[in-house]
């Protein structure tokens, strides 16, 4: 399988934002909060020109199959090291265990450390085994955690 990695460009706006969506549903299974109805019409309209931010596209056969949404954070004087995020990461059903997350990992990890940055970020909801088995073969660890409450409980 010949999977290209590349920067998105405004072409493929839309078909990210409906991987977005699709990415949000499927954490429907971990985070009960999420709503079933979510469609996201208009999001990587408004970052993708921003300093900073980083969408890049899986292809295979000239079709996008899968995407990542990074971008490197301003932590003002907070950090001593630059940090960098990745916020979104999807690969559609049928292409998954090629191998095409892991290539996006590493494209955005290369463009990390291009700029300085030391370290890279990514949340998992509990019980996403695989998000969570990926990231640690790509050499992510657990440093936080993030906890809620439920009000009405």
């Amino acid at each position: 399988m010949d999977i290209v990695i590349r920067r998105a460009n405004n072409n493929d706006i839309k078909t990210l934002n409906i991987f977005l969506t699709c990415l949000i549903r499927d954490e429907k299974k971990y985070d009960s909060n999420i709503n079933d109805n979510i469609i996201v019409n208009y999001y990587y309209e408004t970052i993708i020109d921003k300093e900073n931010n980083y969408l890049l596209v899986a292809e295979v056969n000239n079709n996008i199959v899968g995407y990542l949404y990074g971008y490197i954070e301003n932590n003002g004087d907070v950090c001593i090291k630059k940090v960098s995020v990745i916020d979104a990461l999807f690969v559609m059903e049928e292409y998954r265990s090629n191998g095409i997350a892991n290539r996006l990992i590493d494209e955005f990890k290369k463009i990390s450390k291009d700029n300085d940055v030391r370290y890279i970020e990514i949340k998992a909801c509990n019980g996403n085994e695989k998000a969570i088995s990926l990231y640690n073969r790509c050499g992510f660890k657990d440093i936080k955690r993030i906890m809620q409450v439920d009000l009405n409980e």
